[in-house]
């Protein structure tokens, strides 16, 4: 790895088909925050480095800050209170807050506000949900050819705006609660309160663990569950095994 001072500044380790990677360095880039990008595919000592960082398994994006610290495939929301940042809204009260934006949130905060509803999306990650990092949608109405999934979000946020939804990204919402006089306070994880006269939960999906021995621990490092983020490791293997026949499944394996 080159030495250009990069213990003085924030280094990101990963690579250039990662999904969390692209989100990470946008948030970097938006927030206007310097750092060293550094692709572990060109540079084996960094792919080294990240492997005793996190107990021999590839798990990227890493991200090594000058204070020591690092943060392991961190959420817009922990990047953000990391980097000490406020994230705001630019109000205290709407007529509706929907908490989550991927694709389900921006829909129904997109017909909220085509009716005229005062709208606040808020996200602790990026926009677009688990489809913005699929690497290509086939099954979405009015794309016949299929899209990719970080074009897919681009469109949903650019529509959004269009109609006048405010969208807070890195906003991670910890408690909501319904107040005396039946507004809604929707609490973030860094102490700011919103209040709404509606709330919408649009928090997506986890993935399903199989709940076998040994499966925490080899996590990253021979289980995983998005073939689009870490398929790429496995390039040339001769034997892959993809749990589950599902739509879902049958699209990892192709991938």
């Amino acid at each position: 790895m080159k030495e250009v001072k990069l213990q003085e500044q924030i280094r990101l380790l990963g690579a250039n088909w990662c999904p969390d990677c692209k989100r990470a360095k946008k948030f970097l880039v938006d927030q206007k925050i310097p750092f060293a990008y550094i692709d572990i595919e060109s540079d084996p000592e960094a792919k080294v480095l990240v492997e005793e960082h996190n107990d021999g398994k590839t798990i990227i994006p890493t991200i090594f800050f000058p204070d020591g610290e690092i943060l392991v495939e961190p959420t817009n929301a922990e990047l953000a209170k990391k980097l000490d940042l406020t994230v705001i809204a630019s109000k205290g009260s709407y007529d509706l807050i929907v908490v989550g934006g991927g694709p389900a949130g921006l829909a129904a905060a997109l017909y909220a506000a085509r009716e005229g509803i005062d709208t606040l999306v808020m996200d602790r990650s990026g926009l677009g949900g688990q489809a913005g990092v699929t690497e290509k949608i086939d099954n979405y109405p009015g794309f016949p050819d299929g899209i990719k999934g970080a074009e897919l979000a681009e469109k949903f946020v650019e529509h959004a705006k269009r109609y006048g939804v405010e969208l807070l990204e890195a906003a991670s919402v910890v408690a909501v609660a319904k107040e005396q006089d039946g507004t809604i306070a929707v609490k973030t994880e860094d102490g700011n309160v919103y209040i709404a006269q509606a709330v919408v939960v649009a928090t997506g999906s986890s993935y399903r663990r199989l709940g076998v021995e040994g499966e925490d621990d080899l996590i990253g490092a021979g289980v995983h569950f998005c073939a689009t983020c870490d398929g790429p490791f496995y390039k040339g293997a001769e034997e892959l095994v993809v749990v589950g026949g599902g739509n879902s499944g049958v699209e990892e394996g192709l991938f």
